[in-house]
């Protein structure tokens, strides 16, 4: 808003800039000289095609290049298996059977007066819970 009423106020309403008196009388011709008035009237003359100079790559290179392509898969394939072999055993010692063992039934109703006091559950989720509990 500050800057608007700044820009209101230095418009005088007046344009600052003047072009030179008769400028756009002679405007058109002076274009056609610049243009070369003749030049746009003929036909322009048709450009004969020249053939695209093939530069093949040196064999090396190109060696070079497919090898550093397959560096970039191989280690992109290790670290895929590694993070995909690590989050499974992670999985696997949270899902396992000592798991469920750990917990205690006090633990499980800590767990369970948790969800009750700071989720909100209905009926349905928390009968889910018990079955699938047990």
């Amino acid at each position: 808003m500050i800057e608007e009423d700044l820009i209101r106020n230095h418009d005088t309403g007046v344009n600052p800039f003047k072009t030179p008196d008769g400028y756009f009388d002679s405007f058109t011709t002076r274009l056609m000289e610049r243009m070369g008035h003749e030049g746009l009237i003929e036909q322009p003359a048709v450009q004969q095609k020249t053939e695209a100079i093939v530069v093949k790559m040196n064999p090396f290179r190109r060696a070079i290049r497919y090898a550093a392509a397959a560096v970039v898969a191989g280690v992109c394939i290790a670290a895929g298996t590694y993070l995909y072999t690590h989050q499974s055993n992670a999985e696997q010692a949270l899902i396992g059977e000592g798991f469920e063992i750990a917990m205690s039934d006090e633990d499980l109703d800590d767990a369970l007066d948790y969800e009750m006091d700071y989720e909100i559950l209905n009926n349905s989720q928390i009968a889910y819970y018990l079955t699938e509990a047990y």
